[in-house]
This record gives structure tokens, sequence and C-alpha cells, in this order.
């Protein structure tokens, strides 16, 4: 029997909106990885709703079809039982994480499944390893980096051992040393413990040739299911969905006037030492990449910067008007229509009305968006949200725009519309601000970088393919 398994699946998550999953047949086994590819929207997170019955019990819709994990049938067994059998990591680890402790968080699950009190801590404590996140035991949540978060929410779902891991996007926020260490773990999961292994990816560098099979969605439908070179082959034709080299860097911007600067800035988050006498200038016309590890103190750097953080030390300016988007836009996507998003910065800015709607449509036009005028936004995929969130700051012009995180969920084809975007927004004044662990894409887009660690930064002219992977 399949470790699990889709039968004629189809979805909807409204009765006439477009189909999520469209005569899905799939069948994954034991100790089989299986890497899922295809555009933002094109159905890849909600197959791995549907696997623990997510689909449709939490995110409503009509599911017609059977899904079986572990023999059963989503339909007649709740997600609280079907835990015991699969496990899935969210793109937004900020959603899953329910505990102020990182120890407690990895223990949630197993308490909650009667496991004796003697395993639990130990139990926690050997998935904290395998996700790399063991030195984050003692941490708070809340101080937290990203992609630290994310190394949580994997060892919290480890931690109730299922025979099948479900991953969404699970490299969106990790740096390459804890992108690779996750590889590790999940080539060792199937390779000594027989768990099948289902991740669904933007960045397929890593994945892409070690997967036993590549299956490829489009609209729903599952169009390509091929072992890697039989994927290749099939997609040679769709280039964002195959992994790719950093291409060369455009030529490094001329000095300008700063649209934001640190100066000897300090911040202390918990124990941690989030920036240490950190200063740099990040210039208008210019495209800066924040570069480094998880928890070196990029995000944090960003929110000073923007002031939406206060700092211990030091000072934080920036002139004329800044915006920020963050890495979980779901946090702060507030309004019922996509169109509604984009307009409320407008509005607040007093835009006059017809002005507003114009500026908004063209926007949205501009993200690829405009189909989803009246969408709500939760009824987005992840990649489609993040395009969004964009948009609602963007849409406002302002002189200096920080972008957190910004390719997450986001696919390759959108993922090249984005880098003229920003290179756009450059070459119209603007200073940029990217902090990102998509190598290929800062190696695009920035003509300057700036690498952290440990709080503290030091800048470089230009992100070179080496200083990016660093």
């Amino acid at each position: 029997m399949a470790a699990l398994s889709f039968e004629g699946v189809s979805h909807r998550y409204a009765a006439d909106g477009r189909p999520a999953l469209q005569d899905v047949d799939l069948a994954i086994e034991h100790g089989e990885l299986v890497l899922l590819v295809g555009e933002s929207g094109s159905g890849k997170s909600t197959l791995l709703r549907a696997a623990l019955g997510l689909v449709p019990r939490f995110h409503g819709g009509e599911l017609h079809g059977r899904v079986r994990v572990g023999g059963l049938d989503t339909r007649r067994h709740r997600p609280g039982e079907l835990a015991r059998h699969a496990g899935l990591v969210f793109q937004d680890p900020e959603a899953q994480i329910v505990s102020s402790g990182v120890l407690a968080e990895a223990a949630f699950g197993l308490e909650n499944l009667g496991v004796e009190p003697a395993e639990i801590r130990p139990r926690a404590l050997a998935a904290l390893r395998m996700a790399g996140a063991e030195h984050l035991a003692g941490r708070t949540t809340r101080t937290l980096s990203g992609g630290e978060r994310q190394r949580v929410a994997i060892a919290s779902v480890l931690a109730m051992g299922p025979r099948v891991l479900l991953l969404d996007e699970p490299t969106s926020q990790l740096d390459p040393a804890a992108a690779d260490e996750l590889l590790r773990t999940l080539l060792d999961l199937r390779d000594r413990h027989g768990i099948a292994v289902v991740v669904a990816e933007h960045r397929t560098e890593r994945l892409f040739d070690v997967a036993d099979r590549v299956v490829a969605m489009r609209a729903g439908e599952i169009v390509v299911d091929a072992p890697p070179a039989g994927a290749r082959r099939a997609l040679s034709g769709q280039p964002w969905l195959l992994p790719r080299a950093p291409s060369t860097p455009p030529p490094a911007a001329a000095p300008a006037h700063p649209a934001g600067q640190l100066t000897h800035a300090s911040k202390r988050l918990g124990t941690t030492q989030a920036l240490d006498d950190a200063s740099a200038a990040f210039e208008r016309g210019a495209v800066t990449a924040v570069t480094g590890p998880n928890g070196a103190g990029k995000t944090t750097l960003a929110l000073a910067l923007c002031g939406l953080m206060g700092l211990d030390g030091g000072s934080a300016a920036h002139r004329g008007r800044a915006g920020y988007v963050a890495q979980d836009p779901g946090a702060y996507l507030l309004h019922d229509t996509a169109f509604e998003e984009v307009e409320y910065g407008l509005a607040n800015l007093g835009v006059p009305e017809p002005l507003r709607r114009a500026r908004a449509e063209a926007e949205l036009e501009r993200f690829d968006l405009a189909w989803a005028a009246a969408e709500h936004p939760r009824d987005l995929s992840s990649g489609e949200r993040q395009r969004l969130a964009i948009a609602s700051v963007t849409a406002m012009r302002p002189d200096l725009v920080v972008l957190d995180e910004p390719t997450r969920g986001v696919d390759g084809r959108r993922k090249q519309a984005l880098c003229g975007l920003v290179r756009g927004l450059a070459a119209d004044g603007a200073g940029v601000v990217v902090v990102s662990h998509d190598a290929p894409f800062v190696a695009d887009v920035a003509t300057a970088a700036v690498a952290m660690a440990d709080g503290r930064i030091a800048p470089r002219a230009v992100p070179t393919t080496e200083a990016v992977h660093a």
C-alpha cells in the first residue's frame, strides 16, 4: 500500500472559483523523495493540505475523489488522527508556531499525541538536532529569525515521527548552509528511516537531481511525473521550473544620496545581540542585498531602517517615505479583496479616488494580479500573496523600499519579472534593500551587498556569486 495516494481528486475553494486541483491521481511510496514543482497558484499547497485532510475540513471548498495516508481515508479520519502518519510544514512557519519556547514548540505535538512524558524531551531534542536547530532549544520563539522559525517548525513535525513528511517551500528562508543541512536530513529520513518525503519548492537547485521523482503541476493538474532526467526533458520549455545557476550581476550603481542609514546601531532581542554597532548607508538608485546566515540580524536591520523597531543604541534614519514588505505577507493583508489591499495605502496618503483606483489597478496589472482584484487575499497562493504585499507597498512610491525575502513562494517566471521591477524602482531613484537567501535572485538584481553575521555588518561593493553563497 502506498504511503500517500490521491485517486481522482478535484477541489475548488469556492463553488464558482477556479479549480485548485483537477482529477489528480498520484501515489507516493514509502522511502520515496518526491519534488513537487509548478508556478505559484498551480495547486501544490492545496495538494499538501489535502494529504492531511486540511482541505476541505479547515480551508473549505468542495473536494471530490479519495485521499489516503497510511491507509486512512482523510474524509473519515480527522487531522489529529492523520498526524500520527503524516506531518506538514507550512510555507509560513509563523502560523504554525504556538509555544513561547523552542523546546516547548518541538514537544507540543508529542504532548497532544499523548506520548509518555519521559519520552517527550529526548524526542523533542532529537528532532531539533535533525532540523539543525538544537542550539536554539533554550530560546524563545519570538526572538527567532524567519529561517530559525522554519527550522523549529520542521523539528516540531519530525518529533511526532510521521511516515510521510510534507514540506511546503522549506528552504525559502534558510541560508545556504542550513538548506544543505536540511537536504542531508531529508535524504537520511528517506534512506535510513524509509520515510516518504514530498517537497514543494521553487528553489529546485539542491533537490532536483537527488529526488526519486519530479512531479510538475499546472492549473491544478499533474502534467509531469517522472524521474529527474525525464522531468528535465519534459520541462525544458519551462525554464523557471528547472534549477539554474546565478547569472552575472548588473553593474554597480553610481554613488548617490543615501535613502536610509544606520549609525552604530545596537539592538538586543532577549539574550541575542541582533545588531551590534552596525553602520551602513543604503544609496538611492541602488539595489543593496543584505545577506548572511539565519539569525545574523538581517530582519532586525530591515525593521530598524524603516523605523519599525527602536534601537538600544545608535541611530537609524531614512529620507522621504519608507516601505517595508515583511517575510510573512499574511500578517498584514487585512482587507476583503486584493484591490482594497493595494488601494488602502494610497487612501491613507490622501490620493484622490479616481487616481487611487487607477494606480491600484495598474499595480495589480504590473504584478500579474489583475485577475485577483476581487479575490480575498487568503484565497491566494503564498506566492500570489507575496506579490500582492509588494504591490501594496510599491503603489505608494516610497523613496526607500525594503523587501524581506521577496521571492518566498514566488515561481521562477515571476521572479524574473520581480527582478525587472526591483531594478526599475532603483532606476526611478528609490533606494531598494533586498534581504534574501535566494542567491540567484540576489546575483541577478543587486548592485551592492552588505554581509551580516552575529549582528555585525560589513559592506561589499558588488554581490558576487561567491559572496551571496557565503
